[in-house]
């Protein structure tokens, strides 16, 4: 698969931060039961994002893709 351009990924990270972080944390802080790594969680998993979604592409569902 050919990679995603830098600044697609940063637009599609950027959105998904602005609109889904505290449903994201929300969802996470249910699954692990604290709110300190439920938030290291997701920001680790925004961090891979970047690097996996340039070469793989922007997943259909990113939001699930962070939880």
């Amino acid at each position: 698969m050919a990679s995603i351009p830098k600044t697609d990924v940063a637009q599609a990270i950027t959105a998904l931060y602005r609109t889904e972080w505290g449903r994201i944390v929300a969802i996470l802080i249910r699954l692990v039961g604290d709110f300190d790594v439920a938030e290291e969680a997701a920001q680790a998993a925004f961090t891979a994002a970047v690097n996996q979604w340039e070469s793989d592409g922007i997943p259909d569902r990113p939001r699930a893709w962070i939880i």
